[in-house]
């Protein structure tokens, strides 16, 4: 029976439920998969048998960052239990499961490495390069170079983010799925138009910008029917807080608990991504999934799958485009009824988890 590592988080939560969907769909085939889970965390080995094949799940040997000597030679262990013949890493989790794997294997095994933050959005929150940033930037270009077979990314977007700051080619773009959790559509309030922001609230996310926009065009339009919610926390949450006071039109939430987060895509008309620079934002897949159309910033690898008018409306991520795009919202919301449908259909269509598990299925062979 071929052995195939992941190391992600063994949930059905948010994105991570890729992992988890491929654990177990690898397993139906008839492989035996061990998965570490960094969260939730497991005291002991859980063992699943599905089918022909079996998941054995466990964890590290404590919860916290598997970084230290400790936690290599505990992974060296596992390694040398199981000798799966496939690696797949996700986060730093990944830094110790392939390089240990390529050494004790003397190169054998296929990793696949998972590239889910662009370099170019870490470098606008980052106030500053420091020197030790750079360094471990240079470890993570030699770790691609030496240990890694295929980096696995979510958007071409991504792939010419890898190409460009590391010098590598081993990008292979594969789609983020989402898990299907679609129940059934609100009836959405007639005399208002609610645009929502999901995410962290960072400079990268382009949030001033867009409430900055909101404030112009409300000026501009005084009866307009549009009203903006965001929702999340950041390095710039006491900034947005001092920005939404007092302003009726804008509501903020804070953060979201994981099981609000579909009611509340689900009952608005727009999910906003005003991004500078993003990956394959996981908010934009589960506003589709939620047959939500999406409102979102052409610098963002999502864009490249979408279709403007389709699904969404496209904008550039500064002032004057955002301005436009309320206007244009507004305008055109009699549109709203269909790209709600054809939001719902593309996720089906490139985003659904049976996809994913298929295509990676066939990269593993």
């Amino acid at each position: 029976m071929k052995t195939i590592l992941i190391a992600h988080n063994y949930t059905e939560v948010s994105f991570s439920a890729m992992s988890y969907s491929l654990a177990n769909h690898l397993a139906s085939l008839g492989y035996q998969v061990v998965f570490i889970s960094h969260q939730p965390y497991f005291i002991k080995e859980q063992f699943i048998h599905k089918d022909n094949g079996k998941i054995i799940v466990c964890s590290w040997p404590t919860t916290k960052r598997p970084t230290s000597l400790s936690d290599f030679l505990w992974y060296c262990k596992i390694y040398l239990k199981y000798k799966p013949e496939v690696v797949i890493g996700h986060f730093v989790g990944s830094n110790i499961t392939i390089l240990a794997s390529k050494l004790l294997s003397f190169g054998r095994v296929k990793t696949f490495e998972y590239y889910h933050t662009l370099r170019s959005q870490l470098f606008i929150d980052m106030k500053r390069v420091t020197l030790r940033q750079k360094l471990l930037f240079l470890r993570k270009k030699i770790f691609y170079k030496l240990y890694c077979d295929i980096i696995v990314c979510p958007s071409e977007l991504a792939k010419k983010d890898l190409e460009s700051f590391y010098g590598n080619e081993k990008g292979v773009v594969l789609l983020n799925p989402m898990m299907d959790r679609f129940i059934d559509r609100k009836v959405l309030i007639k005399d208002s138009i609610i645009v929502s922001y999901l995410g962290r609230l960072d400079p990268s996310k382009g949030i001033i910008d867009l409430i900055e926009a909101y404030k112009v065009y409300k000026e501009r339009v005084v009866n307009s029917k549009i009203t903006l919610r965001v929702a999340g926390t950041g390095s710039q949450v006491v900034k947005i807080q001092k920005l939404v006071k007092n302003n009726p039109g804008i509501e903020y939430l804070g953060t979201l608990q994981y099981d609000a987060i579909d009611d509340y895509l689900s009952g608005s008309n727009f999910t906003i991504i005003p991004s500078k620079f993003d990956n394959l934002p996981t908010v934009g897949l589960e506003s589709m999934m939620n047959q939500t159309p999406l409102l979102i910033s052409n610098t963002t690898g999502l864009a490249d799958y979408l279709t403007d008018g389709k699904e969404c409306f496209k904008f550039e991520p500064n002032l004057d485009s955002i301005v436009s795009l309320f206007d244009k919202i507004e305008n055109n919301f009699n549109l709203y009824e269909q790209m709600s449908f054809d939001a719902r259909a593309t996720y089906l269509d490139k985003f659904s988890m049976d996809t994913y598990c298929n295509t990676f299925y066939q990269a593993i062979l």
